[in-house]
């Protein structure tokens, strides 16, 4: 083996142990006694002899992690599948539509971008509570929408940018109409921009919080980044629990980013490939 191959697998795993080193640290902070966790000089392998898993199921007992789970999931499948479709829609325009209309728009999407979301939170209240939208998944929907429809239709965009016209014209002149082609031709070679649009704007939804603390009050309907709020307390926070729900809340980004790791890693070529 040379010596870049082997400087290339110690980068490598250099970089891999300070990626994961947080999450290991939550799951210690989780199952270890807060005086270990919170000693002047903390070991990086605890005790296990006092570890405890106790904190993940009291979670589940004593606050109702199952509903904020359930709400989060159900605004996140909601507001992706929407900002997804809205994303292709208008990548696919900005793409292959260049006049200045277009060009416009595309800047203003830019531009919104760059706008913090403390700055429309306001409008966003006022407008929900005189139109009926405050303390809905419809409104929380569409207020998140607002984060995450800009960078992945730009996303989207690049991706239209390198598939061939050629391939939709060819699609046309057998007699498919340009919504056809889209479907039919464009789509499935763009399948890695879709995987990439879809874990930027799940991962994006899954951890709002401003829009979900403001314009949702009901506790039933609160989302788990708003429940989590309640393990920290004006006195003391309870480490272990805050913790432990923030590791059982990341396992669904790390099942989706596993589910779609083969179309992310595939390059254009390969989607062209498996797309003829």
């Amino acid at each position: 083996m040379s010596i870049r191959r082997i400087l290339f697998w110690l980068v490598l795993a250099g970089f891999t142990v300070v990626t994961l080193f947080p999450f290991y640290w939550m799951v210690m902070t989780a199952i270890m006694p807060t005086d270990a966790i919170l000693a002047r000089s903390p070991s990086l392998l605890p005790d296990l002899s006092r570890a405890s898993f106790a904190p993940f199921v009291e979670i589940f007992v004593d606050k109702p992690f199952l509903i904020w789970m359930r709400n989060s999931l159900i605004v996140n499948l909601i507001c992706t599948t929407l900002s997804l479709l809205v994303a292709a829609l208008a990548g696919y325009s900005l793409s292959r539509f260049t006049n200045r209309p277009q060009q416009a728009l595309g800047a203003s999407l830019l531009v919104s971008k760059l706008v913090p979301s403390s700055l429309i939170l306001i409008p966003l209240f006022i407008i929900y509570s005189n139109i009926g939208l405050f303390n809905t998944y419809a409104g929380l929907v569409l207020a998140n929408m607002t984060i995450g429809v800009p960078l992945a239709t730009w996303l989207m965009k690049g991706f239209f940018d390198r598939i061939p016209r050629e391939l939709e014209q060819a699609a046309m002149i057998d007699g498919a109409t340009q919504l056809q082609a889209l479907r039919q031709i464009v789509l499935p070679l763009a399948r890695p921009g879709l995987a990439a649009s879809t874990v930027y704007l799940v991962l994006t939804n899954w951890s709002e919080f401003i829009f979900a603390r403001t314009l949702v009050d009901t506790p039933s309907r609160q989302v788990l980044t708003v429940g989590m709020q309640s393990f920290v307390g004006e006195q003391m926070v309870d480490w272990q629990l805050l913790m432990a729900a923030g590791t059982v809340s990341v396992l669904p980004a790390v099942i989706l980013f596993i589910f779609l790791e083969p179309f992310l890693v595939s390059g254009m070529t390969k989607g062209a490939l498996a797309g003829t």
